[in-house]
């Protein structure tokens, strides 16, 4: 019997969904890299966080009978006119249906979305054709790294305060500097500041000399570190390894979080060493994938 293909599919089936995501993604050779690895979670993002274009209108799916074979999807944000793509996630037997599962998706992105983005791992050799066959092309690769709770040593412990208001200009330039081509920017960090976001600062004669920004899901048991800067002028003064520790100090001190992570191009061998001396270890190596889509005039 062949595969049965379902477009648009019913918000019913999400936890099915989530399920299957979850599964494959915790596989080096299906994973792909801001998708999750917990079920509770995942179906959280598919239930809440798809709100420019829903899940029932941005996910495809493959069944063989009864069983879920193959499942990809996109994520959009129409601020920034980008979509994150979810996939394809099929099993090893049913991988002929990748290409046309992924051609049903591309069918389901509005005009909004100029700019689609993939990031799967470099064993996930499935994506990373998929990616090639559709004119995506290889921005960078870039490094996980890890750190559980007993890896952490409180004696790494930094004292860093919560960016003030008066430094917000600051370090939205200082981020823009840094990071001029990424997925939030420094305004929108700035915006994204809540109970569970933070971002903190390291001060010298009363200016921003660096910061870092985290985000906590205690909900999940997961912590990442976003991004870190340090200003050019403050460079070479061990800013950079005082913000990290304190960053990690702080994420440690809530007991849900058992382990962080962070991203970092693998061209960046003093950033690596800075995070590798700091108590990180690798975990994955994923490609970052962009493809432009022509806009309709």
């Amino acid at each position: 019997m062949k595969e049965t293909i379902i477009s648009c599919p019913s918000r019913d089936l999400i936890k099915e969904v989530a399920s299957f995501i979850a599964r494959l993604n915790g596989q080096s050779s299906s994973h792909i890299g801001y998708c999750g690895k917990q079920q509770k979670e995942i179906a959280s993002s598919l239930q809440n966080d798809l709100t420019d274009v829903p899940f029932e209108k941005a996910f495809v799916l493959a069944y063989k009978e009864e069983d879920l074979v193959g499942v990809v999807g996109f994520d959009a944000d129409f601020t920034q006119k980008t979509a994150e793509v979810w996939g394809p996630f099929v099993e090893e037997n049913h991988q002929e249906q990748a290409i046309f599962l992924f051609q049903q998706m591309m069918q389901l992105i509005p005009s909004e979305v100029e700019k689609l983005f993939m990031f799967p791992n470099k064993e996930n050799k499935l994506a990373v054709k998929t990616a090639t066959n559709f004119d995506f092309i290889e921005q960078s690769k870039q490094a996980i790294l890890i750190m559980r709770r007993n890896e952490f040593s409180s004696s790494q412990d930094a004292k860093l305060h919560l960016l003030t208001k008066e430094y917000n200009n600051e370090m939205i330039r200082l981020h823009n500097l840094a990071f001029p081509d990424t997925y939030y920017n420094g305004k929108q960090i700035i915006n994204r500041i809540s109970e569970h976001r933070k971002v903190f600062s390291y001060m010298r004669d009363d200016k921003l000399a660096g910061y870092i920004y985290v985000e906590v899901e205690p909900e999940f048991s997961e912590a990442s570190i976003e991004f870190i800067a340090v200003d050019e002028s403050f460079r070479g003064q061990n800013i950079g390894t005082e913000l990290l520790k304190g960053a990690v100090s702080w994420i440690f001190l809530i007991e849900e979080i058992d382990e962080l992570q962070l991203c970092v191009n693998t061209t960046n061998n003093q950033a690596i060493r800075l995070y590798q001396k700091a108590g990180f270890r690798l975990a994955d190596e994923l490609i970052y994938f962009k493809k432009k889509l022509k806009v309709l005039t």
